[in-house]
């Protein structure tokens, strides 16, 4: 009988015990591991400019997803919640800058993931990814400004002076370019101390034309003997200053 008691109560709290396991509540904790793709660099020339190739980590865990767009200080530009949706963001309507591409999984208390906020300032329970760079380079050669020029073809040096470019121009890289009245290139003086030095007298009799390049390293087209009208890539060519040669 004794037994039989001992047993009854062991089943009892086995029992209790085992309901008491299944009632434990299991904490998810978000992890958004790791995105790949990019970086990426777009030109604002008004053609749209949209990434692909961007993969989410496949072990990434949380109820919740989102990507996340935000500039180089983290202010939230834009919460796509798809990859189609990210992939259908067009960067060259942001204007120069930078923006970065988060991926973003969290429980249902996330609080301040909204357009204008910062996502450094998320709370709740949430992972962050990496971030991925979208470069939007603008280059803009302004105003470029000095001349006209007119010189006589007599065996003495003619230079020009006065010249001054446009302190907002922006670009990472710069040149003068100096073609006939036709666009042929005839000269690339890297500086304005260069410029200065060419001898347009002995360039003979006709007309030549002054201007100003913003680029980025993907420009194309920049050589002697090219035509200016052809450039490719990323640049800005500013106004034309005349130098005629009588």
């Amino acid at each position: 009988m004794i037994r039989k008691m001992i047993l009854v109560v062991f089943a009892f709290g086995a029992m209790f015990s085992c309901s008491d396991d299944d009632d434990t509540v299991q904490t998810l904790v978000p992890n958004s591991g790791a995105i790949t793709g990019g970086p990426f660099t777009f030109c604002v020339d008004g053609v749209a400019d949209n990434v692909s190739g961007v993969m989410t980590d496949p072990n990434a865990v949380g109820t919740n997803r989102t990507f996340v767009v935000t500039d180089d200080l983290g202010n939230i530009l834009g919460l796509p919640p798809t990859l189609q949706a990210l992939e259908g963001v067009n960067f060259d309507e942001a204007g120069a800058g930078v923006c970065l591409i988060w991926y973003l999984r969290f429980e249902d208390d996330l609080i301040g993931a909204e357009m204008g906020l910062n996502a450094n300032d998320l709370e709740g329970s949430f992972s962050l990814s990496n971030s991925i760079t979208v470069t939007r380079n603008q280059p803009d050669a302004g105003l470029l400004s000095g001349g006209p020029f007119t010189f006589d073809v007599d065996g003495t040096v003619d230079n020009v002076n006065g010249i001054t470019t446009d302190s907002n121009a922006t670009g990472s890289n710069s040149t003068f370019v100096i073609t006939d009245d036709q666009g042929m290139i005839l000269g690339l003086p890297p500086t304005l101390m260069a410029l200065e030095g060419v001898d347009f007298d002995a360039a003979g009799v006709g007309t030549c034309l002054i201007w100003y390049l913003r680029f980025e390293d993907d420009l194309g087209g920049a050589m002697m003997g090219q035509n200016a009208n052809d450039l490719t890539g990323c640049f800005s060519l500013s106004n034309s200053i005349t130098v005629t040669r009588n």
